[in-house]
C-alpha cells in the first residue's frame, strides 16, 4: 500500500466531522480534493472504505481498520515532526567563558553544570584564569562574557552583580593560626597562588589589619600554581591559605581546617560579577546562556 500522510490525514477527518464537505471546511480544502482522496485511497487498497447511501456515508469494516492504522501513523508523524522542530530551534554553535579558579566551588557553577546539559547543540569552552587574564581576553573579545570577582570597573565593560564571595585565613592546625591571633605577623607561614594578593588584601583590610600585616609579605612562605594545590597544602599543614570560605565549607565543617575569626571588623567579602563587553551584540545562542546563569544566582 503506498499512501501518503495526507490522504491519510483526510480519511481521518471525514470520519471524525461525519461528511466530505465538513471535512473540506476544517482541513481548509476543496470537497471535490477529498473525493478525489479518497477514491485514490480505495483504489490503492483495493476495498471500499465507505458506503454511500443518499447524502449520507458510513464506514465499512476495512475502512475501521484502516482508521486505527492511520491515526497511529498520524500520532507518530506529528511526534517527530515536533521532535525535529525542537531539534531545529536548539541554538548551537560555541559559548565561551571564563571565571576565577575559586568559581569551581559554587553553588551555582555546580547549577551550571547541570544546567548546560540541556543545550547539546553548544559547545563550551570554559576558561579558569585569574581576574587580570580573565579582562584582557574580554576586552581582546576571546570570550563572550566572564565571572569576574572584586570591583573591577572598566570603561569598556558592562558590570552586573551576580554573587558575593567571603574570604577566611584557614589552617589544619589551630596552633598555625596562632601567630595571627598573637600578632606577630613574621612567624606566619603563607600559602600563595595565583590571585591570592587580591584575597589577601580584601581579608586584611575588612579585618582592620592591613596596615600592620602587609609589610610583612613582599613575598609568600609557599608559592603554588593553583588554588586547589593551596588548599591541599593547607589541609596537610603547610601553612595558613587566604581563601574563598565556599571552597573549603566541608572541611570546616568537618573540623579538618580551622579559620582565624576575630571579633573585630566585618566580613571579609568581594562580590562576583557576571560580566560582558558593552556594544557588542552577542549571538543569540550567548544571550540565552547568560539569561539561564542570571535564574540560578545565588
Amino acid at each position: 500500500m503506498d499512501v501518503n500522510i495526507q490522504t491519510l490525514r483526510i480519511f481521518c477527518k471525514v470520519i471524525e466531522v461525519k461528511t466530505f464537505s465538513n471535512a473540506a471546511k476544517a482541513l481548509k480544502i476543496t470537497q471535490p480534493t477529498v473525493s478525489q482522496q479518497i477514491g485514490r485511497l480505495e483504489l490503492e487498497i483495493g476495498a471500499k472504505v465507505f458506503e454511500r447511501v443518499g447524502h449520507s456515508i458510513y464506514i465499512t469494516s476495512i475502512g475501521k481498520e484502516l482508521y486505527k492504522v492511520a491515526k497511529d501513523i498520524l500520532e507518530k508523524a506529528t511526534e517527530f515532526s515536533e521532535r525535529l522542530h525542537d531539534h531545529k530551534s536548539l541554538p548551537s554553535g560555541i559559548v565561551r567563558f571564563a571565571m576565577p579558579e575559586s568559581c569551581q566551588w559554587t553553588l551555582h557553577y555546580r547549577k551550571i553544570m547541570a544546567q548546560i546539559r540541556q543545550f547539546p547543540e553548544i559547545r563550551f569552552e570554559i576558561s579558569i584564569l585569574t581576574n587580570e587574564s580573565i579582562i584582557d581576553r574580554l576586552i581582546k573579545a576571546e570570550i563572550d562574557f566572564v565571572f569576574i570577582a572584586g570591583e573591577k570597573l572598566h570603561p569598556e565593560l558592562r558590570f552586573e552583580k551576580f554573587s558575593d564571595e567571603h574570604y577566611s585565613a584557614v589552617a589544619s592546625e589551630k596552633n598555625l593560626l596562632l601567630p595571627l591571633k598573637q600578632q606577630k605577623y613574621e612567624q606566619l607561614r603563607l600559602i600563595s597562588f595565583p590571585g591570592w594578593e587580591e584575597f589577601f588584601a580584601t581579608w586584611a583590610r575588612a579585618l582592620g589589619l592591613w596596615n600592620e600585616i602587609h609589610s610583612h609579605f613582599s613575598s609568600s612562605t609557599i608559592a603554588i600554581g593553583t588554588l586547589a594545590g593551596a588548599i591541599h597544602a593547607a589541609q596537610e599543614g603547610a601553612g595558613i591559605a587566604i581563601i574563598p570560605s565556599h571552597c573549603v565549607t566541608e572541611e570546616l565543617n568537618n573540623g579538618r581546617l580551622f579559620s582565624f575569626n576575630p571579633s573585630k571588623g566585618k566580613a571579609a567579602m568581594r562580590p562576583i560579577y557576571l560580566t560582558k563587553r558593552i556594544g557588542d551584540p552577542l549571538p543569540k545562542r550567548v544571550e540565552l546562556i547568560m539569561n539561564m546563569l542570571k535564574t540560578i544566582r545565588n
